[in-house]
């Protein structure tokens, strides 16, 4: 069951909450079946979890294009020359899943999230809005799931519109 950060604005918890919500609903990307958020996985810019709450999430997203880069390289891709020669495959898909993470771009393997600004990180300007007025910020844990029956594959989950499951 992947499990998402996100940052985002609010006068509540509760509006933070329907934002990421909101967020998930309209994704036209990653589509989940179900995205549970507990109430006491909502907490203020005021906590004072929050901002080691926000590098854990950013470092883990990093650990994960780390991951996928050595994977890569692994495959026999040790340079970006070799790149060029890459066909359509399982190896693309890393590569592709890693450039989302760096790009800003959310997806499956997304840790943090910050909706504010489409991005895996703060910037230096938004981190001086939140610490300006930590009460209208939030970090929202959603915990997601679908129903396929393909939880061990995540790449599943990128779907940009509904398939027709195979007839048995």
């Amino acid at each position: 069951m992947p499990t998402h950060l996100l940052l985002t604005t609010g006068d509540s918890g509760k509006q933070a909450r329907i934002r990421v919500c909101h967020f998930f609903e309209k994704n036209f990307l990653v589509k989940y079946d179900r995205v549970v958020i507990a109430e006491s996985r909502i907490i203020s810019g005021a906590h004072p979890e929050f901002w080691p709450t926000i590098e854990n999430g950013i470092a883990a997203n990093r650990q994960a294009v780390t991951k996928f880069l050595v994977e890569l390289r692994d495959s026999g891709f040790k340079s970006l020359d070799d790149l060029a020669g890459m066909k359509q495959g399982y190896e693309s898909k890393l590569l592709h899943l890693a450039t989302h993470l760096l790009d800003g771009f959310f997806g499956v393997d997304t840790v943090f999230y910050n909706l504010e600004e489409d991005a895996h990180a703060v910037s230096t300007r938004l981190a001086a809005a939140v610490k300006d007025n930590p009460v209208g910020f939030w970090l929202v844990k959603a915990e997601c799931d679908i129903d396929t029956g393909h939880e061990a594959d995540r790449l599943v989950m990128i779907r940009k519109f509904e398939v027709a499951p195979p007839e048995t």
